[in-house]
């Protein structure tokens, strides 16, 4: 079965446009998003999916160094995206990305990936008890495809899992328990404010040596010791991504 990480992207974010190609400590955010995922011992392989729109075009320039795979697809409709996407790469596992959490944990994800591969009555794997921004979603992409016939309002098509979510009945889902490292709700790590910004450019810039990654228990562990960072973002108010 072959496993695809789709991150989606876009520059056209509501209230922090561009943030994906945001410097954070001398590389952009979604450079370092992608090299998280490089790190996976279970991934074959690593697709961006993009608004096919114009004002994108510069993302595409970005990232097309990278040895990912890069689809296009509607800007608001991004289940559509993501269909698009998994047909290309001939996905069979999927799990979702989104370009706004530098921090994912890959042991979370490849976790995600082992225990769907051992139980393929699963439809949706995700990880509970973590820091906002930390975890992914893992599905199969005949989930994909029930989501595709089942969810018909805008609002379900620009939120790849909110169907799933609001309605859980007709999936086999299961919620995974999150190492003890790592088991900090109370952590806001997604970037979606100036004030995320603020915290992850602190985090990085104590904890980044300009390779490799930021191991996300280290940047929890330094939130432990610093919580007077953690309050930074604390009120900020979610929406769904």
């Amino acid at each position: 079965m072959k496993k695809v990480a789709i991150l989606q992207a876009r520059l056209n974010s509501s209230r922090l446009p561009r943030k994906v190609l945001a410097d954070l400590a001398g590389k952009p955010v979604i450079e370092h998003i992608i090299d998280r995922l490089e790190t996976s011992e279970r991934l074959d392989e690593i697709c961006i999916a993009i608004p096919e729109v114009e004002a994108e075009n510069e993302l595409l320039k970005a990232i097309e160094e990278r040895k990912v795979h890069i689809a296009r697809g509607p800007e608001t409709n991004v289940l559509t995206r993501f269909l698009i996407a998994a047909y290309e790469t001939h996905a069979d596992i999927i799990v979702r990305a989104t370009a706004d959490n530098p921090l994912i944990d890959v042991r979370v994800m490849d976790e995600q990936i082992r225990f769907i591969e051992e139980h393929p009555a699963t439809d949706y794997v995700f990880t509970k008890g973590l820091p906002l921004g930390v975890s992914t979603e893992t599905f199969t992409r005949k989930t994909l495809d029930k989501l595709d016939f089942l969810a018909r309002t805008p609002l379900m098509r620009e939120h790849v899992t909110y169907y799933l979510v609001e309605n859980p009945s007709p999936f086999n889902i299961v919620n995974l328990d999150p190492p003890k490292d790592l088991a900090h709700p109370e952590f806001r790590l997604t970037l979606d404010t100036p004030d995320d910004m603020e915290v992850f450019s602190q985090i990085y810039g104590q904890l980044y040596n300009g390779q490799g990654i930021v191991p996300t228990a280290e940047a929890v562990g330094f939130l432990l010791n610093h919580p007077e960072l953690a309050m930074v973002n604390k009120k900020v108010i979610q929406v769904p991504a």
